[in-house]
C-alpha cells in the first residue's frame, strides 16, 4: 500500500528511532500524527518505561499503526494520541518533561513559531527538537532560522524527499 505524501519519509522516522536509542531519551511528543507511520517508529524505539504522547488535529491513524499504540502497554510503554489543537494541548504538559520534541503539524509560520516557543519550555535539558519540512517549506524554515538567530544550534539534514530535517538544540 502506498503512503499518502503527507508522511513523513521512511528515513525521517528510522532517523529518529535511532536517536532515541542513541541518546536514551525516555519522553518523545510528536506534534503531526498524521496516519502514525513515524510515531510507530517512535514508539518501538522508546525503552521499557518511555512515554509517547502525540498531538493532531484529527485521528488519522492507520489500523496497522494503531496496534503499535495498544502493544506499548504490553511492552511497558506509554503512548498515547490526543485529538486536539496542538497550540492549546501544548501548554497541558510539564516544563522540561520530554527528550525529543517532533514538530510536523501545520506549516504555516505563525502556527509553527507559536509550537516553537511553546516547546522551548517543555524540552528537556540536553533534548533536541525536530522540525520536518525544514528546506523545502520556507515558513517552517524561518522557524528553524530564527531558533539559530536566538542561540540554538541547528543542523539540517536533506531527507530523501528532499524535504528537510532540522535538528535543533541548545
Amino acid at each position: 500500500m502506498e503512503r499518502h505524501f503527507w508522511n513523513s519519509e521512511t528515513d525521517v522516522a528510522e532517523f529518529i528511532a535511532a536517536l532515541i536509542k542513541m541518546t536514551g531519551a525516555n519522553t518523545v511528543l510528536e506534534i503531526g500524527v498524521f496516519e502514525g507511520y513515524t510515531s510507530a517508529e517512535i514508539i518501538k524505539a522508546l525503552p521499557n518505561g518511555g512515554y509517547y504522547v502525540g498531538v493532531d488535529i484529527k485521528d488519522y491513524l492507520k489500523a496497522e499503526n494503531k496496534k503499535v499504540f495498544t502493544a506499548a502497554k504490553k511492552e511497558g510503554k506509554v503512548a498515547d494520541l490526543i485529538i486536539g489543537d496542538s497550540l492549546e494541548e501544548l501548554k497541558k504538559f510539564p516544563a522540561k518533561h520530554f527528550g525529543v520534541i517532533f514538530i510536523d503539524g501545520n506549516h504555516e509560520y505563525s502556527h509553527v513559531m507559536q509550537e516553537f516557543k511553546l516547546c522551548e519550555h517543555l524540552i528537556a535539558e540536553n533534548g533536541v527538537m525536530l522540525f520536518h519540512d525544514s528546506i523545502h517549506l520556507p515558513d517552517v524554515k524561518a522557524v528553524v532560522d530564527y531558533a539559530q538567530k536566538w542561540g540554538y544550534k541547528v543542523s539540517n539534514l536533506m531527507t530523501s524527499d528532499n524535504r528537510g530535517l532540522a535538528i535543533v538544540h541548545k
